[in-house]
């Protein structure tokens, strides 16, 4: 579930801040030359206008509203640049990072959502992370999905079953390193990841020149025990990369 509200009141702080600042540094510089003000009053203005385009943008998202594919990927873009500073905003007014990293995440499938793509399934690469398997197991899947014995008490059979269904390419990544070597090593088109908020946020901000959806998992015992994964989920995502249509139709 996400919170927009919390989202919304680290970037209207933000937003504050800005606009505070600058006019402070403006009061503090305007004696000692006229056109460094007026310079600083430009960046501010075009920051300041920047954010409130973005929050304009970021709430029609989240609210399903319909937004264009040049709107949903310049929103994207600002906050992709200004994500560390909202995050440490957040921090400092006791909103959980993962309350950001949900919104940026969203944001992100978004603006995939609203480009058309004709991909191969074996071009495919959908990363999940280990946790999903159950802790008492004794298999290995870490090397190999295949080897799981289907018992029904993880969600590991499953994807093997969307795997021989499909024909795409499902790895366990025991982390971000390894996740990295996987991509680099099978060159996808398309990556399909299954993880936390922390890793989706580091995957989709590390890979740049293919499209990355997240999944978020669920973490009934927590994080990192025995995480469970929305299958259907997961093969929504493929067929939307094997579609060649967008989901813009809000």
């Amino acid at each position: 579930m996400i919170d927009t509200k919390k989202y919304m009141e680290t970037i209207g702080m933000l937003l504050v801040m800005l606009l505070v600042g600058g006019a402070a540094i403006n009061i503090f510089i305007s004696s000692l030359t006229h056109i460094f003000a007026i310079f600083i009053d430009i960046i501010v203005v075009i920051i300041s206008i920047s954010i409130i385009f973005s929050i304009v943008i970021t709430n029609n998202v989240i609210k399903d509203k319909e937004v264009n594919t040049l709107g949903m990927k310049l929103n994207f873009k600002i906050v992709s640049i200004l994500f560390p500073t909202i995050t440490f905003v957040a921090e400092l007014i006791g909103i959980s990072k993962n309350e950001i990293r949900k919104v940026y995440v969203k944001l992100n499938n978004e603006n995939i959502y609203s480009n058309k793509y004709s991909i191969k399934p074996e071009e495919i690469l959908i990363l999940i992370p280990h946790c999903v398997q159950k802790n008492s197991c004794k298999l290995k899947v870490t090397t190999n999905i295949e080897t799981c014995a289907k018992c029904g008490l993880c969600n590991i059979g499953d994807l093997v079953k969307l795997k021989e269904k499909i024909n795409v390419n499902i790895f366990v990544a025991t982390g971000g390193t390894l996740a990295r070597k996987i991509i680099i090593d099978n060159k996808p088109k398309a990556v399909i990841a299954v993880a936390c908020e922390r890793d989706l946020t580091a995957g989709v901000q590390d890979v740049k020149k293919i499209p990355v959806l997240g999944v978020f998992n669920k973490r009934p015992n927590g994080p990192c025990v025995d995480t469970s994964i929305d299958v259907f989920e997961v093969e929504e995502a493929i067929n939307f990369f094997m579609s060649n249509k967008n989901r813009n139709y809000r």
